[in-house]
């Protein structure tokens, strides 16, 4: 019967380790010396492989800066930013397109004040950025922050007509 239970938890954990859209590699950081730094907030680098075309979120290993954990929906910064909600900060549409078609990065990520990646397009200058996000909306695009408003009453309250239109 003992047997029985830990083929039922192996079974379960292999199941979770497909379905799980937090997936997780250990990396070396050294691997990045020959990629771009285009972001870089407390313990997460956001890098550009320029001959590749790839980006790769990595979050130093607080224990070990010499090692880092490379994941597309991570939380792990003071703001509980994902990759995708730097990307649309910064209002890159490469990373972005990169970020969303590749590494399925999820859109209805909340911040620490409630904010999906939505409002964070909305609060940027670049409508591109919503546009492209727009393309595959799903949850996400109507999610209420912290203060109650959805990423179309940010843009309403920013007087950002552009962003309404979008």
């Amino acid at each position: 019967m003992q047997f029985f239970g830990r083929l039922v938890n192996t079974l379960s954990g292999v199941t979770n380790l497909f379905s799980n859209p937090f997936r997780v590699k250990e990396v070396a950081v050294a691997d990045y010396t020959s990629s771009d730094r285009v972001w870089e907030e407390g313990q997460l680098i956001l890098f550009q492989n320029t001959p590749n075309r790839t980006w790769d979120c990595v979050l130093v290993n607080p224990r070990n800066s010499q090692s880092g954990f490379r994941c597309a929906n991570c939380t792990e910064n003071e703001e509980g930013c994902t990759p995708l909600h730097l990307a649309c900060r910064k209002g890159d549409g490469e990373i972005l397109v990169e970020l969303v078609q590749y590494c399925h990065a999820r859109m209805d990520v909340t911040d620490y004040k409630g904010e999906t990646v939505f409002h964070y397009a909305v609060q940027g200058d670049n409508s591109q950025v919503l546009q492209l996000l727009g393309r595959n909306a799903v949850a996400g695009l109507n999610q209420v922050n912290n203060q109650g408003l959805t990423p179309l009453h940010l843009a309403c309250q920013l007087g950002k007509q552009e962003m309404v239109r979008v």
